[in-house]
């Protein structure tokens, strides 16, 4: 074969590729790594996986960098620390987002003592672009989180929009009210649609993507408030 025709078969190869239809999943797994147990939100659209996972005990989330992969057989993603620094090294095998009932095994491994600790998940909620698995509507753990506060989007039927978010408390779990959002609601886009802004005592938050009004904390009210 010549040079030139297999650039050419390449080049083709990517146009049908970039011209496929997004083919995305959204997957919420709950299980333990190590002794600790832990829930894992892990989204596939296109082969590129996004990732959080947060230990129970803890309820901060921790982002996994985004990666690129073909295979449902083993995915590797590195666990960032706050800076966006990989830290570790989560490997998980025999994944596939879109597959209901799915056991994960893997192992988690630290890159500065090299320590690892087992990894056993089950998949308990899956969204896609047609359903929300097993319950109506299936909610998706957010990277972004303040001291006292983290976030889930509860999707309702389908991963295409987003209408409400939750704020629920670190310290205890339990939800501080549900943030509704205006017709048409925004975009999906996964783990990392929720975007925090902080300055002293002011947090707001908003989404990525969306032209709607954010939200605010009113100090005076104790709670969020829809930016005018």
């Amino acid at each position: 074969m010549r040079w030139g025709d297999f650039y050419r078969g390449v080049a083709a190869g990517l146009l049908v590729l970039w011209m496929l239809p997004a083919q995305a999943a959204h997957g919420v797994y709950e299980g333990t790594l190590g002794k600790q147990a832990i829930v894992l939100t892990l989204g596939n659209q296109n082969a590129v996986y996004q990732g959080t996972y947060a230990y129970q005990r803890y309820r901060t989330p921790i982002r996994l960098k985004p990666t690129f992969s073909f295979s449902n057989q083993v995915l590797a993603m590195d666990e960032l620390d706050e800076q966006g620094l990989p830290v570790a090294r989560l490997q998980f095998n025999d994944l596939m987002v879109s597959r209901q009932r799915e056991q994960v095994r893997g192992s988690w491994t630290s890159y500065r003592t090299g320590k690892t600790l087992p990894i056993s998940l089950k998949l308990v909620g899956l969204v896609d672009s047609d359903r929300s698995w097993p319950q109506p509507s299936t909610a998706l753990l957010q990277s972004a989180s303040t001291p006292r506060w983290y976030f889930q989007l509860p999707m309702q039927g389908n991963d295409r929009r987003v209408t409400a978010i939750e704020v629920l408390s670190k310290a205890t779990g339990k939800p501080l009210q549900t943030l509704t959002l205006a017709e048409p609601g925004c975009p999906n886009q996964g783990v990392d649609t929720l975007q925090v802004q902080t300055e002293g005592d002011r947090v707001g938050i908003s989404l990525s993507g969306c032209t709607l009004p954010g939200f605010a904390w009113n100090k005076s009210s104790g709670r969020f408030e829809v930016l005018p």
